[in-house]
């Protein structure tokens, strides 16, 4: 019963989160509502028995990736921003939402048994990795899935910057440079 809770509490989140992505006028705001997103998502995957899958989601894409995307988003923006709002309607979604996910945090690390038993041990990174980056011809092919995503993620990251070297050159923009 008290999975379903949880689960009802991070299906909210994360449908809510990604709603403000949609929503919100500021690129750094819907990073970081789609790093809600990410983190609800990665603790939907262990309600669903995936604690591997759930760490795996928290160090790559609400880690690396946003962070890579937050970094993108300050480098192309050149400082034009000058004034970035401090509370919106996104905020009046995020930061319960964030106030909720450290309360259900807190509340499965104080409930939680440290312990480690030998016999619960299901696998292992070595027989993970073997699993989905065997590139035998008897393999599932799940490594094609990773080079596809990475292959996606430049290519957006690459289109990003052609189309924000694009706006930096247009008319409105630029400075007059007639005296030059």
């Amino acid at each position: 019963m008290l999975a379903l809770i949880y689960f009802i509490i991070l299906s909210v989140l994360v449908v809510g989160s990604a709603l403000c992505v949609l929503l919100s006028k500021h690129p750094l705001y819907g990073a970081l509502s789609l790093v809600v997103t990410m983190l609800s998502l990665a603790g939907i995957y262990g309600l669903l028995g995936s604690p591997f899958v759930g760490v795996v989601q928290v160090m790559v894409y609400a880690g690396a990736v946003m962070m890579l995307l937050c970094f993108v988003i300050m480098v192309l923006n050149g400082a034009r921003d000058n004034h970035t709002p401090r509370f919106d309607r996104v905020s009046l979604f995020i930061i319960p939402a964030l106030i909720v996910l450290a309360v259900l945090i807190a509340i499965v690390l104080l409930n939680a048994r440290f312990g480690f038993n030998a016999g619960t041990l299901r696998g292992s990174v070595a027989l993970t990795s073997e699993a989905l980056f065997d590139t035998s011809k008897a393999s599932a092919g799940y490594f094609l899935i990773f080079e596809a995503l990475g292959l996606l993620l430049l290519s957006a990251m690459a289109t990003a910057v052609v189309l924000a070297k694009k706006k930096l050159g247009s008319p409105e923009n630029s400075d007059s440079g007639e005296g030059r």
